[in-house]
């Protein structure tokens, strides 16, 4: 007897929604009676709904590997002649799959959760599992009752072939982008629901925010991951020479990041000073809210994008659980109120603790502009009748000066002192930064370097690279050892032995300088041009001439394709740098043509080359689509390097070194 996967997947789908909400259950008994009975009953739950979710997902792939068009979810995102990888990543092509993918990575965190709970306070765990499962239960109650992946094709027979994923979907990047962006969004639910268990138990100590720091960091790296890879397949997929346009589903993802941010930061305020308690609550709540708040954006049809699916009618559901969360969350703080009160007032505006207030304002402020943005067709439409959008220049407009501004204040928090500055300490730490920015500044303009905000994004990254250089050097010169190897490689060691979250810190700091100055140079100093070439025929732009040797076809399983063989040469010196090869696809069972960009990276500049297609007159006449992007790459290393910076807080040694939390002992009724 053959074993149905189809009829696999969905019953550990409907096992997996079973014991998540048992796991409910015997959370919210454990923490209103304070009887600790069934809570191993209620972690062991939490744990087999991980493993079900995960195991249903698995299922989905192997219908997936094996061309099951039986299932309608399969054969309305595969077929045949695709490539083994692109046929497992289709299970996040379209809505359900990838809902099932989020509800798994959802489980597999909460199920880690409750693999630790013997670590955390006695007072949360009762809580925390009720809290983690009932994120999970929604999410698999919409996989198992309203977009479910396992429901038979209907139809009387089995298709031989199925419809095939989207060809702009077949892309590795696309097929890395969803799930760390999804692993993103699932982290944070572990957050929320260490907040959301120290509010139902009335433990509000700073003993959540400790637990969670991991957490949060792991979450703000998969997004910033996610995001990133996002902006790179819309680089180099859709053809039009820029990785970011404010789209209403890039901004869903870019929302949460810009909230998480303000948190990590916020909570050192908290730990130091006992201070921003209400605010560090609501925005770990919002953070979370977010995430649910773009999955009703990309599944409910209100927007309209590239990035989202089709209108469904699951929307209304995303919308319920988002005013539980509020409404839930609002209830309890109120109720804690008293708890809540910060324990000291800030003393000064020449503090830490006020520029890091005012660093979350303004990417409060940034999150708030794009969430109008993206509201505003829809209320729009609501008020008027007729549907009005906001385009790049809204969002450059407002959100350029408050990301300099946030800049700015990225390299005085670090310098300025906790509680009180004098003007003394203002004056030796920021003079000196800030006369030779001026400079640099100065020489920039006598250089041409054109625009306002040009000049002012390069010379704020000089001044904040100063400020962590010299962090970095006041920190070594601090390091020194009785050692016979006393060098600067040593104390640097050192240095990250004993302060590894605050340099590591400092290193993704730095990663932002250097993609601020990738993003600022290919948006203000970006060259386009559009032109036709005939065989031998040549075309000048920037440093590089352009000379087209052939046109030429290539038929493979999946596709068939049309690409132009462009020998790319120095214009001063004719010699030959390289062959671009840009194609324009069609693939066979979608019937859709797709541009196949070509592009010359160096730490100069992208030369970025598209096929837009052949002169209707002469075949053998091609058009294309230039870009000239000004250090681009310089974008995607200063990602690498807060990816490392991310790495090494979350592998901090000491802080693996945690031993198991003990708390004080109290009378339980076992």
């Amino acid at each position: 007897m053959n074993l149905n996967f189809n009829d696999l997947g969905s019953f550990l789908l409907l096992s997996s929604w079973v014991l998540a909400l048992f796991g409910l259950l015997v959370g919210i008994y454990s923490g209103i009676t304070k009887n600790s009975r069934w809570l191993e009953s209620g972690r062991r739950a939490t744990l087999a709904a991980g493993a079900c979710c995960l195991a249903s997902l698995l299922c989905l792939g192997y219908l997936f590997l094996n061309s099951d068009f039986s299932n309608q979810y399969v054969w309305q995102f595969s077929n045949k002649e695709m490539p083994s990888i692109y046929k497992f990543t289709a299970i996040w092509g379209g809505m359900d799959g990838s809902m099932l993918l989020w509800c798994s990575f959802l489980a597999l965190c909460s199920a880690t959760v409750a693999y630790r709970l013997a670590r955390y306070p006695q007072q949360l765990k009762a809580w925390l599992v009720a809290v983690i499962n009932s994120s999970s239960l929604f999410f698999i109650t919409v996989v198992t009752y309203l977009t479910n992946p396992f429901r038979y094709i209907d139809a009387p027979f089995i298709p031989p072939d199925g419809n095939g994923l989207n060809p702009l979907l077949q892309n590795p990047y696309m097929a890395i982008h969803p799930p760390l962006l999804y692993m993103g969004f699932t982290a944070l639910s572990i957050p929320f629901a260490f907040c959301m268990a120290a509010l139902l138990s009335g433990q509000t100590t700073n003993d959540w925010i400790r637990l969670t720091r991991r957490w949060t960091v792991i979450a703000w790296g998969f997004l910033t991951l996610g995001v990133s890879f996002g902006g790179y397949w819309a680089y180099i997929e859709l053809g039009w020479g820029g990785f970011w346009a404010w789209d209403p589903v890039e901004n869903a993802s870019f929302m949460p990041w810009l909230t998480a941010t303000a948190f990590l930061h916020s909570v050192m305020v908290q730990e130091r000073k006992n201070m921003l308690k209400f605010w560090n609550i609501w925005l770990i709540v919002l953070s979370y809210s977010l995430t649910v708040f773009g999955t009703f954006l990309t599944r409910s049809g209100v927007v309209q994008s590239v990035h989202a699916f089709a209108s469904t009618d699951v929307g209304w559901v995303f919308l319920l659980y988002l005013g539980i969360i509020f409404t839930v969350t609002a209830t309890l703080t109120i109720l804690r109120r008293k708890t809540l009160a910060p324990e000291r007032e800030i003393e000064s505006f020449f503090s830490r603790e006020s520029v890091f207030l005012l660093n979350n304002l303004i990417l409060l402020s940034i999150f708030f502009a794009t969430l109008w943005g993206v509201m505003f067709p829809i209320i729009s439409e609501a008020v008027t009748g007729v549907k009005q959008t906001v385009s790049v220049p809204f969002f450059n407009a407002v959100n350029v000066p408050l990301f300099l501004a946030m800049i700015f204040f990225m390299g005085v928090g670090p310098l300025i002192a906790w509680q009180k500055a004098s003007f003394v300490q203002l004056r030796k730490a920021f003079l000196l930064p800030f006369l030779l920015a001026l400079f640099v500044a100065i020489l920039l303009v006598w250089a041409g370097v054109e625009g306002f905000y040009p000049i002012l994004s390069y010379s704020l990254c000089f001044f904040v690279l100063l400020t962590i250089l010299g962090e970095f050097h006041r920190g070594m010169k601090a390091q020194r050892t009785n050692r016979d190897d006393d060098s600067m490689p040593k104390r640097f060691s050192e240095l990250m032995r004993k302060h590894r979250r605050r340099y590591a810190g400092h290193l993704i700091h730095l990663g932002v300088l250097v993609a601020t100055i990738g993003i600022t140079a290919s948006m203000a100093h970006k060259v386009e041009r559009e032109f036709t070439l005939s065989f031998g025929e040549s075309y000048s732009i920037g440093r590089f001439t352009l000379e087209l040797q052939d046109l030429r076809e290539k038929n493979l399983r999946n596709f068939q394709s049309l690409y132009a063989e462009v020998r790319v040469l120095d214009r001063a010196s004719k010699a030959q740098l390289g062959l671009l090869t840009p194609e324009l696809r069609y693939y066979h069972r979608n019937r859709e043509t797709t541009s196949e960009v070509s592009i010359r990276k160096s730490l100069r500049e992208d030369l970025y080359i598209v096929l837009a297609g052949l002169d209707e007159e002469s075949q053998s006449k091609a058009a294309f689509k230039v870009y000239l992007n000004p250090l681009q790459v310089w974008l995607w290393i200063g990602v690498i390097i807060m990816a490392f910076g991310t790495v090494l807080i979350i592998f901090d040694p000491r802080a693996l070194r945690e031993k198991k939390y003990r708390a004080p002992k109290e009378k339980t009724n076992l």
